[in-house]
Order: structure tokens, then C-alpha cells, then sequence
């Protein structure tokens, strides 16, 4: 493929050999007035006119620029706070997952302990039972031994 040059329009002023093209004079209060021909103004307030509306557009462009900074340090801040939030989350999931291993411990706990108390019980009733026999027939015995 062939490189393919395009020339853009520009505008030349051509500079006359006349001295004085531009006059200026100062008026009593201080004012200055500038005398130029028609062709020179028109250049240069096409190109006021040009650097007007440039430099409006680059204050937008500047409002714009500060808004998407600002809406970017924010979403920056959301997602800083999301990943906070995600950590205290997973912490949180971590602490009850310890619980329920805690609270798993202690029903076998409580199992064993329940085990252990039923077994203690029916040896305290035998006991009781082996107590009151022993204090009815004891006495019966020795009475039966002594006549």
C-alpha cells in the first residue's frame, strides 16, 4: 500500500511591504485605538473567535476531567470499602464456623456427661435399694440369729 499525504488548508498572511500597516493611538482617558485594514481584522478576529470557543470547550473539558476524577476516587473508595466488607465477611463466616464446631463439642460433652450422671444414678438407686433391704432384713436377721 502506498503512503498517502493529505494537506490540510492553512491560512498564510501575506505580509505587505507597506510600513505602517497598523496605526494605534491613544486618547485622553487612557483608551487605545487600533487602525488596521479590513483583511488584518478579519484574521484576527477569526482567530479570537476560534480561540474564544477553544478555550470555552477546554473549561468544559476541564469541569468534565475534575467530575470523572472525582467519580473515580469515589468508585475507588466503594471498592476499598467492598473489600473491607468482604473481609469482615469472611471473618464473620470464619467465627461461626468455629461456633458450630464449638457448639458440635459441646453437645458431645453434654452426651457424655449425661452418660456418665445415668450410670451414677442407677448405682446411687442400687445403692439405695441394697441400703433399705440391708435396714429391713438386717435387723430381722439378728432377731431370727438371736432367738
Amino acid at each position: 500500500m502506498g503512503l498517502m499525504l493529505m494537506v490540510l488548508p492553512v491560512h498564510s498572511q501575506n505580509i505587505s511591504i507597506e510600513q505602517n500597516r497598523v496605526k494605534t493611538y491613544i486618547d485622553v482617558k487612557g483608551d487605545t485605538m487600533v487602525v488596521m485594514a479590513y483583511e488584518d481584522a478579519r484574521i484576527l478576529l477569526r482567530d479570537v473567535l476560534y480561540f474564544e470557543y477553544t478555550d470555552s470547550i477546554l473549561m468544559v473539558y476541564k469541569e468534565r476531567d475534575s467530575l470523572n476524577t472525582k467519580i473515580i476516587s469515589l468508585q475507588k473508595e466503594v471498592l476499598m470499602k467492598m473489600g473491607q466488607e468482604k473481609m469482615n465477611l469472611e471473618q464473620m463466616n470464619s467465627n461461626l464456623e468455629k461456633i458450630i464446631g464449638n457448639k458440635d463439642s459441646e453437645i458431645v460433652l453434654k452426651d457424655n456427661i449425661i452418660k456418665q450422671q445415668k450410670k451414677e444414678i442407677r448405682k446411687q438407686k442400687a445403692l439405695k435399694i441394697i441400703g433399705f433391704a440391708g435396714a429391713i432384713i438386717l435387723p430381722i436377721v439378728t432377731l431370727i440369729a438371736l432367738l
